[in-house]
């Protein structure tokens, strides 16, 4: 991993996708912490480390995509609004890695998952008012909507605990 404020641009070549240097300092070609911390764990655990081809030929690669669909205060600002719903396109939201606004340096699961669960926390339920602003509004902040039949009982130890 490296932390440096940069980006790939990935474009088809032939049939083939690939990446190119995109906007910001350059990607390093040689991490040397991340060297010898690969080396010190295959001795631990008596395996081989190893990069990809890719490494050979200096070409840079990311094992997670993420942006592109921007979150914004406006359709001229972003893809997305501040509760992942598309603008132009009523009912429709992004929930996924795309919706991520930079790049983390680590795996993206985890801030993938809390996105998704903070946008769809803001649903109303079944026959309900919708309590986010109209799409296109400012925003503002609202409180999560409670499940009106929540899979996991109140009493279990992954129920949903709201502070309402």
């Amino acid at each position: 991993m490296q932390s440096l404020d940069n980006s790939l641009t990935s474009y088809l070549r032939g049939r083939r996708m690939t990446t190119k240097q995109g906007v910001g300092e350059p990607n390093p070609t040689w991490i040397p912490v991340a060297h010898d911390i690969a080396r010190r764990y295959a001795d631990k655990i008596d395996g081989d480390p190893a990069g990809g081809i890719n490494d050979v030929m200096n070409i840079p690669a990311t094992a997670h995509y993420i942006g592109g669909c921007v979150i914004g205060t406006s359709a001229d600002e972003g893809v997305v609004d501040p509760y992942q719903r598309i603008y132009g396109h009523p009912g429709l939201h992004i929930a996924d890695g795309s919706a991520i606004t930079a790049n983390l340096g680590v795996n993206p699961s985890l801030t993938i998952t809390a996105q998704a669960e903070r946008a769809m926390s803001f649903w109303p339920n079944k026959g309900e008012p919708d309590p986010r602003p109209s799409l296109g509004d400012r925003y503002r902040r609202i409180d999560p909507v409670a499940p009106a039949h929540p899979t996991v009982p109140a009493g279990a130890p992954g129920a949903l605990r709201l502070a309402l």
